[in-house]
């Protein structure tokens, strides 16, 4: 591999070690593009050299082609392990509880199979990953005909599973490391995690990359970016982690956002941390009314309801569409009357539903990604910063925001959605700083770009609703340490 290093992509190797993946590797090979990306880089962490990665990258052909099922081979596949009695498959396995038959369920794509038994030593080992949003790997699927329950046969089981993502990390260890460098190497390092060259891009354009990161570490974040095509929106949700899900286009259900009546199967809002509307003036919502009144509960709550069922849920919403824009000046199309008119009807006169946006990303001033934007040098392994994201989730930074910001004069909406993106981009960026350690240079871009984000949102609902919303005219002072 002829990648040329920075003194940033030495730093990286000797620090993290297994942890991270020369990110070029991951490209060689386009007929591998339908593979999520984490998949890929595990494998290449795991089996090539990078002074010499001919040798690792033909094992990984030969593991993908014999043991990776396209689906229209479903039924040769199904008929080999019944004859053979067992085979080892590549791909997803997804876990539920089926609590009418006291059962478990493992879900497995490459058999068209949502009834597949499961052992209990997979659970064991793997459940908590295998039932909130599920994992890929190899599994061995056994065959036995005479299993029977309630009068049906359910031949198939997987036996055993061997994950191809990480399951088991050390938060306290992430958060040492991130000592040991500086802000800007640490943001170029998440840059090139993601999939880009952090040399191609201003420090401007880096922080609104990581700003598409933050529904990631912040549970219930709304997030919604407009701007060109190509500029890395769809790329970055479908390639960053396992527990995001992208919606493109067409129709969303109430079955398959909050819960399926009928199936009594929880829908994605209530397993995954990130669910993405991509091109979301192309997505039309089925009874939009009570669907949207829902969602609107649930982005200011958490929670939602179906029937008599009530849950409560985490996943951030992030919309993603395309708008005109002058890609000289890095600005929308004068021609919009206000930002949201490329929403579908339902979402984009419903100020209601806008006002519980927490930021409005300004995709118009980021790049259409060129062959030479592409990541170079070394990055975290996918998957393992995707598990970072979902422990740091589990974190409350915003009482370090509350400790160093005075929100004095702003709304209650206001408050609340300046302080969630600020906190998500601390967590990013300084992870391990407390709020008497965290210094005003550091905090500062953090609450500043929050602050202009939540305003972009409030401008817009001024436009739509003059009466109603006033523009924007926020200050938010930073506050000294405490003594």
């Amino acid at each position: 591999m002829n990648a040329t290093l920075t003194p940033t992509d030495e730093k990286v190797q000797r620090l993290m070690g297994d942890r991270v993946v020369l990110k070029p590797l991951t490209r060689w090979n386009e007929a591998y593009k339908e593979f999520p990306r984490y998949v890929l880089e595990y494998l290449c962490a795991r089996y090539v050299d990078p002074g010499n990665p001919v040798a690792g990258q033909a094992r990984i052909d030969r593991l993908l082609q014999e043991h990776y099922v396209e689906s229209d081979a479903r039924e040769l596949i199904k008929s080999r392990i019944k004859e053979k009695s067992e085979y080892i498959l590549l791909g997803s396995l997804q876990v539920r509880l089926d609590a009418a038959r006291d059962h478990y369920w493992a879900e497995v794509p490459a058999l068209g199979d949502s009834f597949v038994r499961v052992s209990q030593r997979v659970l064991t080992e793997y459940g908590e990953a295998l039932m909130t949003g599920g994992a890929w790997g190899t599994m061995t699927i056994e065959y036995d005909a005479k299993y029977e329950l309630k009068g049906r046969i359910y031949p198939f089981f997987v036996r055993d599973f061997k994950p191809f993502q990480i399951t088991r990390l050390d938060l306290d260890d992430y958060l040492d490391k991130r000592r040991q460098f500086e802000t800007g190497e640490w943001i170029d390092l998440l840059v090139q995690t993601v999939g880009f060259n952090p040399a191609r891009f201003s420090d401007r354009e880096k922080l609104l990359m990581l700003l598409r990161l933050v529904p990631f570490v912040e549970a219930n974040y709304n997030l919604i970016e407009l701007g060109p095509r190509e500029t890395g929106k769809t790329y970055t949700y479908r390639n960053t982690s396992s527990r995001a899900f992208v919606i493109s286009g067409g129709k969303a259900t109430p079955a398959t956002l909050f819960y399926n009546v009928a199936s009594r199967k929880i829908g994605i809002l209530g397993y995954r941390d990130v669910v993405f509307f991509d091109e979301i003036a192309s997505t039309s919502f089925t009874d939009p009314e009570a669907t949207v009144s829902v969602l609107k509960d649930y982005m200011q709550t958490g929670h939602f309801s179906r029937g008599p069922m009530e849950f409560t849920a985490q996943a951030s919403i992030v919309l993603g569409g395309n708008i005109d824009s002058d890609l000289e000046r890095k600005a929308p199309s004068a021609r919009y009357r206000h930002l949201f008119e490329s929403l579908p009807p339902e979402l984009g006169a419903d100020t209601a539903f806008l006002d519980r946006l927490h930021a409005f990303l300004p995709g118009w001033e980021l790049p259409k990604i060129q062959p030479g934007n592409y990541a170079q040098g070394y990055g975290f392994i996918t998957d393992y910063l995707a598990e970072i994201f979902n422990r740091l989730r589990r974190r409350n930074y915003q009482t370090v925001v509350n400790a160093r910001a005075d929100f004095s004069g702003l709304t209650g909406r206001n408050q609340d959605a300046i302080r969630k993106t600020a906190a998500g981009l601390l967590k990013l960026i300084h992870p391990h700083r407390t709020a008497d350690e965290l210094p005003d240079e550091e905090l500062r871009p953090c609450l500043d770009l929050a602050v202009e984000c939540r305003g972009r949102v409030v401008d817009q609902l001024a436009v739509l609703a003059p009466t109603e919303f006033k523009p924007a005219h926020f200050q938010v002072a930073s506050r000294p340490f405490a003594v």
